[in-house]
């Protein structure tokens, strides 16, 4: 290994020290935010993964297509899911080099550096490949015309791919830190990590367009060449090597950059017409100032743009494929139309965030709350609802709404945007218990990504309930979803009034636990 690392120009030495202090800061809980460094995360992603497959390689089984259709179809799997696992983890070691402050004194080149930061790539590939093709790969043998040598060959195959796929990742960014300005690094790596599931949210139309593209330019001819995929191979080959290349000496010279460059939100002082707006309906100002700080950290947080920048586009897909075939129905014509997911596309996109509003990358500046009284923790929760409620369920439907009037009347399009808002105001109300904790005040955990995930699947099947009973029942006369409206606000005030509460009794709570006035009481026992 030292003779392999030496001709990479990698010093072993350093490079296993740089090993160890990344495995001691994750097992102190210093490097959470990573899924490579943390087994107990790797190992639920891949369980989940694996059960998935499971059910989904015994299914194709069953359905016998043909071997080559069904190695196809797994590699692409395997590929695509990898793809945004990697690509958002090497962005967040690379770009968000947390501990790189502390180290880019020391004598150690960028490659010795970079290796030891993206050795956890491998790590994932070794959890995640087994995970998506264990089963389909044992399942391949009850395919006709199947060796018996199948399942090796599968899984030597989705190695290679995973292998492909992380060397592809680090070349991005290799490229990427060569050519993006330093200040500008952060938001084109979360841009990039997001790539992977704006493509798969794409899904027909962008498959449509490559299709096109590729039968009108010939392209599928001219690959057909031996020359030409020769040739293309061997540029894509040198553009990974030369993109890797690029991780070299200069990496810890635009730590301090990075870690120090501007966010996409500027700091000009300025007074917010919302702000006022909060202050006057919402609490006080206790209620201006929690409003304020959330508007602010969702455009700064490092963590939570990662995690919501992919997701942001949801109601968008949701808006464009209700409009993109045409004038859209009339909701109460008895036909379903997509714009009768939009209370539940919003509620889903709210889940997400109510999920992740609690992690941040600057957790540890927790304690300047705890010089805030604690009588103004009530007020403070109503402004983190007034961010949520106004900018992702009023906003959006105010911008929807004289659109619909212009196709449906007026009458009919001001009910129907009454009812959604009343619908997407009960998923908030339920929802702001899942923050638990004051904004961006707790480092990110991927152990906790199962638990998130039994959460999206509850979620996404209670969303679909809720869509039978809304088109069976109640979109069948004006009467009903007026009525139906009326139910839902008043149900949406009761929860959201009982979860403003206890969110505020639980921000109390933690900055007790930080402050250390809980021991006086009694004594924490970790479970």
């Amino acid at each position: 290994m030292s003779k392999l690392f030496s001709l990479c120009g990698i010093d072993a030495r350093r490079y296993w020290l740089l090993m160890d202090l990344f495995r001691k800061l994750s097992d102190r809980g210093e490097m959470l935010d990573q899924m490579g460094l943390n087994g107990f995360a790797l190992k639920n992603a891949a369980m989940v993964y694996f059960v998935l497959t499971a059910f989904l390689g015994l299914i194709f089984a069953v359905a016998q297509p043909g071997v080559t259709v069904y190695f196809t179809m797994f590699m692409a799997i395997t590929a695509v899911l990898l793809l945004g696992i990697l690509l958002s983890e090497a962005g967040n070691s690379l770009i968000n080099p947390a501990e790189a402050m502390v180290l880019a004194h020391q004598p150690i080149n960028g490659a010795t550096y970079t290796a030891a930061k993206l050795s956890h790539l491998v790590r994932i590939v070794l959890y995640i490949v087994p995970g998506i093709n264990a089963v389909p790969a044992l399942a391949g043998l009850l395919l006709k015309g199947a060796a018996w040598y199948y399942p090796i060959f599968h899984l030597a195959a989705a190695f290679a791919v995973g292998l492909a796929a992380a060397l592809l990742c680090c070349a991005f960014f290799g490229w990427m830190l060569r050519f993006v300005p330093v200040r500008r690094l952060k938001a084109a790596g979360q841009l990039a990590g997001s790539l992977p599931f704006l493509g798969v949210m794409a899904g027909r139309p962008l498959g449509n367009l490559i299709r096109r593209i590729l039968l009108d330019a010939r392209v599928l001819d001219w690959l057909a060449l031996p020359a030409v995929r020769w040739g293309l191979g061997v540029a894509v080959g040198a553009a990974v090597i030369f993109g890797i290349r690029s991780l070299t000496a200069d990496y810890l010279i635009r730590v301090s950059s990075m870690t120090r460059g501007g966010a996409s939100a500027g700091s000009r002082a300025r007074k917010s017409k919302l702000g006022v707006l909060v202050r006057r309906f919402f609490g006080g100002q206790p209620a201006a100032a929690g409003f304020a700080f959330v508007s602010r950290m969702m455009l700064r947080d490092w963590q939570f743009r990662r995690q919501m920048i992919p997701l942001a586009v949801l109601p968008l897909i949701s808006l464009g494929s209700a409009f993109s075939a045409g004038r859209p129905a009339d909701p109460f014509s008895g036909r379903f139309t997509t714009l009768h997911l939009l209370p539940h596309v919003l509620g889903m996109l709210l889940l997400f965030i109510c999920m992740f509003l609690r992690y941040g990358n600057d957790y540890k500046g927790v304690w300047i709350f705890l010089t805030i009284p604690s009588r103004a923790f009530d007020g403070f929760a109503h402004g983190i609802f007034a961010v949520l409620w106004i900018h992702f369920i009023l906003i959006p439907h105010l911008i929807v709404l004289p659109v619909l009037a212009w196709l449906w009347g007026l009458p009919h399009a001001a009910l129907f945007i009454a009812w959604s808002i009343a619908a997407a105001s009960v998923y908030l109300g339920l929802e702001l218990r899942l923050i638990e904790n004051i904004p961006f005040s707790t480092q990110i955990d991927p152990s906790r990504q199962s638990v998130g995930l039994t959460l999206i699947l509850g979620g996404g099947i209670v969303a679909a309930i809720a869509v039978g009973v809304q088109y069976l029942l109640v979109f069948r006369s004006p009467a009903v979803v007026a009525v139906t409206a009326l139910a839902l606000g008043v149900a949406a005030f009761f929860a959201t009034r009982a979860s403003l509460s206890s969110l505020a009794v639980s921000m109390r709570y933690h900055l007790g636990l930080i402050s250390v006035e809980t021991e006086t009481l009694y004594k924490e026992i970790a479970v």
